[in-house]
């Protein structure tokens, strides 16, 4: 092997190695950017990220879709975590978990 060809195998495998390293925080922005599809019907990426042990958080998600996830994917239960969940209000608004019970 020539010095060149060392060089081409060493681009081609941090090109791999990059690949690998950064597809599962671009699933994630994916799922981040559709919220209630990535929760009720996550992309082949995510659900690999989660069976790796990759927790999914779900922030401001109203408590309907929140139960809907619960009732439809309790499979996953283990790999979503839900923050500031939100519920309908009186006055017509929503109030917010502070999470901090």
């Amino acid at each position: 092997m020539t010095i060149k060809d060392i060089a081409i195998l060493i681009g081609v495998l941090a090109g791999i190695y990059a690949n690998l390293a950064f597809q599962d925080s671009l699933a994630a922005g994916q799922a981040a950017a559709d919220a209630y599809g990535g929760l009720h019907k996550p992309s082949p990426a995510l659900r690999a990220s989660e069976r790796r042990g990759r927790i999914t958080i779900y922030d401001q998600i109203p408590v309907a879709q929140v139960e809907r996830a619960l009732d439809e994917q309790f499979e996953r239960i283990e790999s979503m975590m839900f923050v500031r969940t939100q519920y309908p209000a009186a006055d017509g608004g929503v109030d917010s978990d502070d999470d901090c019970d």
